[in-house]
């Protein structure tokens, strides 16, 4: 029942107009990632903690992160940081971009998080009775 609330809020959110950018928190093994491959099956899934991808993610305009990934999904974005100002470039320039980033609960808690994005975004957070809620597969 908590899944389905949570997947329901997720889509909810990701129509209003501050969906472009969705923040999706929580404690490790909260069920983050199964959130978002259920609820944004259309985004493209990209691992932050990748170190080769990642480089690679570093080095990306915004018209490039446009060209390429005009909706993705961040997975543990709070590893790099430095992520999030290409995020909001690219917000900014093109108005047909969507990203969903996930990241631990002190993700929230960086400076750069609250000055880039605050005003553009979406947060949710989810607990950990989420996790353990029940087993069912969606």
């Amino acid at each position: 029942m908590k899944r389905r609330i949570i997947f329901d809020d997720l889509q909810t959110k990701r129509q209003s107009k501050l969906g472009r950018i969705i923040i999706l928190t929580g404690a490790r093994q909260t069920g983050k990632t199964t959130a978002a491959h259920h609820c944004f099956t259309d985004y493209t899934y990209l691992a932050v903690d990748d170190p080769v991808q990642s480089s690679n993610f570093l080095k990306l305009t915004s018209s490039q992160w446009n060209a390429f990934y005009p909706h993705a999904v961040l997975d543990e974005v709070q590893k790099n940081p430095v992520l999030i100002d290409s995020i909001k470039a690219t917000h900014e320039q093109f108005a047909n971009t969507r990203y969903l980033l996930l990241g631990s609960s002190q993700f929230m808690l960086m400076k750069k998080v609250k000055e880039s994005l605050d005003g553009r975004c979406v947060i949710m957070e989810i607990s950990a009775h989420f996790a353990r809620t029940d087993d069912k597969k969606f």
